[in-house]
């Protein structure tokens, strides 16, 4: 560790095999590490090309844990330990007790990747690093164990949409172990308001450990010019329920003129949605591009003029899809679920209430495609000021350094 700067030792889900967006976050944020320790729960395939002083490493979580071995850390005194805890509190006595299983494998396997990160620490001598998970619900819980027993002194977290908000688990469940995990935490990173605002309210007197830390894409070099003609119409997500792509061809086939739609993503829902375009009249063409290389996706967006991004997802984070259309310039329609309305405001397009129908937002569509409704340079001012990478991943990493330098420079 060089003097002045800490080592920084990563979780992650995929990366640097997937969740392209911490690609652009690493860039920006590496200088200010010694070294840093990029550890997924999920390696493999191809990886993307991470700072030279970043080093992946694979502790061997991907084929996880025998029964047995689950049993047994389910024995230890840590284990009751981080059960008492969470069930200290009444609301979540519902959700563990109908899900006893799934809760108790989270706890499980996050006691078996302590044991397993603290022998790596421990080899390396990495107990001074700072420890930051990229979701709350990764290896987060792993993390806090090794923080309650002293062996690392910094751990934070990020936190998005389904490891926040317990509706995305369905029925009564709780986000798991979120008490334990927040006691032990130096830090919680939300990335929306709408997050951090839940994420208080829940976590009771370890609100104050809650940050605004906005995610961020790259200001663009080049935008495409002129309108398109006919209008174009483009969404970007992976097809699954939630995100409700088979309702935009419902939506379009109220239009009673010319337009062209573009999707990018693919998932379960590509056989409904095939169904729901083979219908819609001859005044919609369309395409469903499929996966799409980010950088293929940015690249459309330069050179092509798009007219409007439209999302009819039921439930969101802060969508990196958005902030990247937005900084083209792109207004965007959007339903106001989750962190949307931070993004999506009068001045960068129109939102919509969560049950609106498919005939409103044809309707609002319709407005948002008129000649002059929005001015494409506000909108990236408007992206500037909010979701600039540059600017919000060097602050991020400052936030950082700063909790480290108080956890472990001062003592």
């Amino acid at each position: 560790m060089t003097a002045g700067k800490p080592d920084l030792v990563m979780l992650t889900g995929r990366f640097p095999y997937g969740e392209a967006v911490l690609r652009g976050e690493l860039a920006a944020t590496a200088e200010s590490f010694d070294r840093v320790f990029v550890v997924p729960s999920r390696p493999g395939g191809d990886a993307v090309e991470v700072p030279d002083n970043a080093t992946v490493v694979d502790l061997g979580w991907k084929g996880g844990w025998s029964r047995s071995e689950k049993r047994d850390a389910l024995r230890s005194r840590l284990a009751l330990r981080i059960m008492a805890r969470t069930l200290h509190r009444p609301s979540n006595w519902g959700a563990y007790a109908e899900s006893p299983r799934t809760y108790l494998d989270i706890l499980a396997t996050n006691l078996l990747k302590a044991r397993s990160l603290r022998r790596w620490v421990e080899e390396n001598e990495l107990g001074d690093a700072v420890f930051y998970d990229f979701w709350f619900e990764n290896s987060t819980l792993a993390l806090a164990v090794l923080r309650d027993l002293g062996a690392i002194r910094c751990a934070v977290s990020r936190a998005h949409g389904f490891d926040v908000f317990d509706y995305r688990w369905g029925g009564r469940r709780r986000v798991p172990f979120r008490e334990y995990k927040a006691e032990h935490l130096d830090a919680i990173f939300a990335i929306s308001e709408d997050g951090a605002n839940d994420l208080r309210a829940k976590i009771g007197r370890n609100g104050g450990k809650v940050r605004l830390s906005r995610l961020g894409v790259p200001k663009p070099s080049s935008y495409p010019r002129g309108p398109a003609v006919p209008p174009l119409v483009v969404s970007c997500s992976v097809m699954r329920p939630l995100k409700r792509i088979h309702l935009i061809p419902e939506a379009l086939r109220g239009f009673d003129r010319r337009v062209h739609w573009v999707h990018f993503g693919d998932g379960p829902e590509l056989g409904r949605v095939e169904s729901e375009v083979a219908s819609l009249p001859d005044n919609v063409t369309w395409e469903l591009r499929g996966w799409t290389d980010n950088a293929e996706i940015q690249d459309f967006y330069a050179s092509h003029p798009v007219s409007a991004f439209l999302s009819l997802s039921a439930a969101e984070g802060a969508p990196i899809s958005m902030m990247e259309a937005q900084s083209f310039g792109i207004p965007i329609v959007a339903l106001a679920v989750g962190g949307v309305p931070e993004i999506v405001q009068a001045e960068t397009g129109v939102l919509l209430a969560p049950e609106s129908s498919t005939g409103e937002v044809a309707e609002a569509l319709a407005g948002a495609l008129a000649p002059g409704r929005f001015d494409a340079d506000r909108i990236r001012s408007a992206f500037a000021s909010r979701f600039d990478a540059s600017a919000n991943y060097c602050e991020f990493a400052d936030a950082l350094v700063e909790i480290w330098s108080k956890r472990v420079l001062a003592g």
